[in-house]
């Protein structure tokens, strides 16, 4: 019998490590599952402070844009590091989408829509269509005087009137057009 005594006290001693085991498993997960939380936590807390500076620069931005508008005079002495960098034609050409002389309309229009949304000043835009310029379009911007040149209603005009663009042409589209079976009103209005 002694021996099967030896034997138990080896199976409690076995059993009680690997109670002490499971124990320090919790615990070692527990404290994993701590420090995550703390992580997250300071991973918040990081979020929000960016949040709120952010915030806090955006006010700023509008305190100062409310104090150049009440103050027209005060934007000559902000710091340079406020001023938008100046406008470049040459950028702004990128932009533009090539002409076509078959469809000056729709490139007139893409013109203006890009010019728009991209906020070139409107006293640039002829110095930005007159690079795009080919064939009779350049031939119409050569014969016009500098002044005309510089003033882009005026260059706008002469080119619709070049390719015989005027109202008596959107009065005889309007008037032959027809609906085709497969087409609704609408359709049919948008290709005149």
């Amino acid at each position: 019998m002694p021996q099967y005594s030896d034997v138990s006290d080896i199976q409690l001693q076995l059993r009680r490590l690997e109670l002490d085991y499971a124990t320090e498993e919790r615990e070692r997960e527990r404290e994993e599952s701590q420090q995550q939380l703390e992580l997250k936590k300071l991973e918040f807390e990081r979020e929000r402070q960016k949040e709120e500076r952010q915030q806090q620069l955006e006010l700023k931005k509008l305190e100062l844009e409310l104090s150049r508008a009440s103050d027209p005079s005060a934007h000559l002495t902000d710091p340079p590091s406020f001023r938008p960098p100046p406008f470049r034609v040459e950028a702004a050409v990128k932009l533009v989408p090539k002409f076509s002389e078959s469809d000056i309309e729709t490139f007139l229009i893409s013109f203006e829509k890009v010019a728009e949304l991209n906020n070139f000043p409107p006293d640039k835009y002829a110095a930005i269509l007159q690079a795009h310029l080919t064939g009779k379009a350049l031939k119409v911007f050569t014969e016009l005087s500098v002044e005309e040149c510089r003033d882009y209603p005026t260059l706008k005009a002469a080119l619709l009137q070049t390719y015989s663009v005027v109202p008596e042409v959107y009065r005889k589209r309007f008037r032959n057009l027809s609906k085709l079976y497969s087409e609704t009103y609408i359709l049919s209005l948008l290709s005149v």
